[in-house]
C-alpha cells in the first residue's frame, strides 16, 4: 500500500467481487419492507458529476452527486471497513458530512458506493464503485473568477474564495464596487494568502497588491510599456510579480465550430518590484521581433519562464496572420538579489504545429504543466485544448490523456505541495468552464480528475456562469474593497 496515495490494492477477482456484492445488495434491499427486491447488474450507475473511481482528499467536504436516470427513489450504501452509511432519496445523494467523516474516520483508503434505483415499481442494482481517500494534504482554498461565459457583455462577475473543507463560498471582490469595472487575472506567491494581487480594470483601474500586511493600489500602465500588467507570476519568495503587457484584438470567425480568438499585435514583459515599489523593464524581453507572454518564475526563483512567438516570419515580410501564431516556451536567468534579468533567452519547449500558453513550474521544482492549443495564446475558447507537462531535467514532455477530455482543458495551478492540480474545463457542456482536481501520483501520472463538489448536484445546472483562473491558497485573503484609494504609478528603471 502507497501511504502518500492512499489506495489498497485489490487482491482477489473482479468479477467475484462484483458478484458477491449485487448478492449482498439483493440481501439488503430484501429486508427492506414494503420493496420488490430486483437485482439488475448493469455497471456502474449513471451519476453527474462522475465521481466513480476517483481519488479525493481525506479532509475535503464529501463529493455529493445525483442518479441521472428516471427514477421514484435512489438508496445509496456507503461502505468503509466496518462502517456504513445509508442515504435514501430521490434523484439526489446528499452525503452529510458528519456521516462522510464518520467513514473516513475508520482509516479506510476506498469508501465503497453501492447504488440502487426503483424504476417502474422495482429496483435495480448497479456495480459498485470507489471513491479512493488519499491522506496527501490539499491547500484549503481555491480562489477563482465566476463570470457569464460571453465575449462583449460579461454583467456581473466577482473574484471568490472557496472553502474546499465545507461548502462554503466567499465574494473576494464583485464588480458591482465600481459601476463598468472588470476584476480579473488574480494571484497568489507559493499559495500565500499574505502575497496575492488582482487587476481592475475600467475607469481608475490599477492593479491590487496585497503583501507585508498592507495593500496597494498601481498603476502599471508607463510611458515606456504597451499596456498595464496582464498575465502575472509571483516570484516565490514574493518580492517580485513577473507581468505580460499586451496589445490585444478580438478576431470574430464566420465558423460555427469557432465563435472568438484573442490575440496580440504587441507583448513584452515586465516585472514589479514589490519591496521597493519599483518597475523593471527588462532589454531582452522588450524584444519587437518578438511577442513575449506569460511569465512563470521557477522554483527556485533563479529562472524566469515564458512564451513567445515571432510575428514577422511570412516570406513576404508581414507580420503573420494571427491563425499562424505559434508560441514556444523560453526562459532567461534571474537574479532574486537585484531583480536583474539576463541579457539572452534560450527556447526549451517547441511543439511543431502547436501553440503553448499558461506555464505552471510545480513549486517542487520537478515539473511544468502547459496548456497546449493550435495556434495563438487564447486556449479558453480552443476545443482541442489539453494539458501537458514537462520534465526540465530531462526535457521530457507528455501529453496528460488522464487529465483531458474532448473539449477545452485549459488554465492551471498546484497546490503548495506540488501534488494536487486543479484546471479548468469545458469537458460538460463545451460553453462553461468548471473546475476540476486531481492527484499527482508518485510515478508522476495523475489519478482520474474530479469536479468541483458542491452542496447540492443541482449547483451546477442552476448556475450558468463560467469558473475562470482557479488558483490554490493556504488560507483565506484579509481584503476588502475599501481599502482601494486611488492608484498610485511607480517608478521605473
Amino acid at each position: 500500500m502507497d501511504k502518500h496515495f492512499g489506495i489498497m490494492p485489490i487482491l482477489f477477482n473482479k468479477d467475484i467481487l462484483r458478484t458477491v456484492t449485487s448478492l449482498l445488495a439483493a440481501l439488503v434491499l430484501c429486508g427492506c419492507p414494503g420493496t420488490d427486491a430486483e437485482v439488475d447488474v448493469t455497471g456502474f450507475p449513471p451519476v453527474f458529476p462522475d465521481y466513480t473511481e476517483v481519488t479525493v482528499p481525506s479532509e475535503m467536504a464529501p463529493p455529493r452527486f445525483k442518479v441521472t436516470v428516471p427514477c421514484e427513489k435512489t438508496r445509496v450504501v456507503f461502505r468503509a471497513a466496518e462502517e456504513q452509511l445509508v442515504v435514501k432519496g430521490s434523484e439526489e445523494v446528499r452525503i452529510p458530512r458528519r456521516g462522510w467523516r464518520k467513514l473516513l474516520q475508520t482509516g479506510a483508503s476506498e469508501v465503497e458506493v453501492h447504488v440502487s434505483v426503483r424504476q417502474d415499481g422495482r429496483w435495480v442494482t448497479y456495480d459498485p464503485f470507489h471513491i479512493y481517500i488519499s491522506v496527501v494534504p490539499v491547500d484549503r482554498y481555491l480562489t477563482y473568477r465566476r463570470i457569464s461565459p460571453g465575449y462583449s457583455v460579461y454583467g456581473a462577475m466577482g473574484i471568490y474564495r472557496r472553502d474546499l473543507l465545507t461548502y462554503k463560498e466567499k465574494p473576494l471582490i464583485e464588480n458591482s464596487f465600481a459601476e463598468g469595472s472588470c476584476v480579473n487575472c488574480h494571484s497568489y506567491a507559493a499559495g500565500d494568502p499574505n502575497s496575492m494581487m488582482f487587476h481592475v480594470r475600467g475607469k481608475q483601474g490599477g492593479t491590487v497588491i496585497i503583501a507585508d500586511g498592507k495593500t496597494e493600489f498601481v498603476d502599471l500602465k508607463t510611458p515606456g510599456t504597451l499596456s498595464a500588467g496582464v498575465y502575472p507570476y509571483w516570484h516565490p519568495s514574493g518580492d517580485y510579480i513577473a507581468y505580460s503587457v499586451n496589445v490585444t484584438r478580438q478576431l470574430f470567425h464566420n465558423r460555427p465550430d469557432k465563435v472568438l480568438d484573442v490575440y496580440d499585435l504587441a507583448s513584452d514583459i515586465i516585472i514589479y518590484d514589490v519591496k521597493n515599489e519599483h518597475l523593471i523593464i527588462p532589454a531582452s524581453l522588450q524584444d519587437s521581433t518578438l511577442f513575449e507572454t506569460f511569465p512563470a518564475f521557477s522554483a527556485d526563483g533563479k529562472t524566469l519562464y515564458f512564451c513567445a512567438a515571432f510575428p514577422g516570419e511570412n516570406p513576404d515580410g508581414d507580420k503573420a496572420d494571427p491563425l499562424d501564431l505559434r508560441y514556444s516556451l523560453y526562459k532567461t536567468s534571474f537574479d532574486p538579489e537585484d531583480g536583474s534579468v539576463g541579457d539572452s533567452v534560450t527556447k526549451v519547449v517547441e511543439l511543431e504545429g502547436k501553440s503553448i500558453a499558461f506555464p505552471r513550474p510545480s513549486p517542487d521544482g520537478k515539473y511544468i504543466m502547459f496548456t497546449v492549443s493550435s495556434y495563438g495564446t487564447f486556449p479558453i475558447w480552443h476545443p482541442e485544448a489539453d494539458l501537458y507537462m514537462l520534465d526540465p531535467g530531462s526535457g521530457k514532455v507528455d501529453i496528460l490523456e488522464e487529465l483531458n477530455s474532448r473539449d477545452t482543458d485549459s488554465y492551471h495551478s498546484w497546490s503548495s505541495n506540488s501534488r494536487w492540480i486543479v484546471f479548468s474545463s469545458r469537458r460538460i457542456d463545451g460553453l462553461h468552464t468548471r473546475l476540476y482536481i486531481a492527484l499527482l501520483k508518485e510515478d508522476g501520472t495523475f489519478t482520474k480528475p474530479f469536479l468541483l463538489p458542491q452542496y447540492s448536484a443541482g449547483y451546477y445546472d442552476e448556475l450558468l456562469q463560467s469558473f475562470n483562473i482557479p488558483e490554490f491558497s493556504k488560507g483565506p485573503v484579509d481584503f476588502s474593497p475599501r481599502d482601494l484609494e486611488e492608484p498610485a504609478r511607480p517608478v521605473s528603471y
